[in-house]
């Protein structure tokens, strides 16, 4: 037997009962929000205690779609066929960008940008990327996000700049699952920089971070150009 194949197993088996579980709970989630539609319609009648327990229960729903939705991307990180596509890199980022806007409102987040280049990736898994990198700035309580690119040889160079609460000493950012860096307004299940790396290095590339001495986080990913 190969070495590799009872831990190739557990990981098949892993991702099987996570696709399952995000099923489930999707359909919890659905039954929840009905129930908060059928409140909502009711309008001033619940009083100010039922008008609480109703965004109480708004939030929450959202929340565990979250949840869900991240339990789903792990699943699609490692099963889904490769893409060798052509892509323009800024629309990506901006219906990231887009997705996450009240998040990025709310805080508020400064965003400052520069044209990204076309790199070697599926536009889904770019986007797939972009929002769940600026997803973990917010986690981090980032209030200013910066996005460079450039292309260096056979590769694209992207960075992300933030200034959230840095990865704690010894915790493996990249490990599923991982301790989040900070708690800020969007804290899903620690498997945004994982999902990341699946995406990242299935198409030969590589994703790292690095936090400078004024406490800034960087988080540098390496896409095949596109040619």
């Amino acid at each position: 037997m190969n070495p590799e194949e009872p831990a190739l197993a557990a990981q098949d088996g892993l991702e099987a009962f996570a696709a399952l579980a995000a099923h489930q709970l999707g359909e919890a989630i659905a039954l929840m929000r009905g129930a908060a539609s059928v409140l909502d319609s009711q309008g001033g009648s619940l009083g100010p205690g039922g008008q609480d327990a109703l965004r109480a229960l708004s939030a929450g729903g959202d929340r565990a779609q979250r949840y869900v939705d991240d339990l789903l991307d792990v699943v699609r990180a490692s099963a889904e066929p490769i893409e060798h596509a052509a892509t323009d890199l800024d629309p990506a980022l901006d219906v990231a960008l887009a997705d996450l806007e009240t998040y990025l409102h709310r805080a508020p987040v400064h965003v400052q940008r520069e044209p990204l280049p076309r790199a070697a990736i599926e536009a889904g898994d770019a986007r797939r990327v972009f929002g769940h990198l600026v997803r973990t700035a917010l986690a981090a309580g980032a209030t200013r996000l910066g996005i460079t690119g450039r292309v260096e040889g056979d590769e694209v160079v992207v960075e992300l700049f933030d200034n959230g609460t840095p990865a704690r000493e010894g915790t493996q950012p990249f490990e599923p699952f991982g301790r989040p860096r900070g708690r800020g307004p969007l804290v899903g299940a620690g498997v945004s920089l994982p999902v990341c790396r699946r995406l990242v290095e299935r198409l030969g590339g590589r994703i790292g971070m690095e936090v400078r001495s004024d406490g800034a986080t960087i988080i540098t990913v390496e896409l095949p150009a596109s040619r």
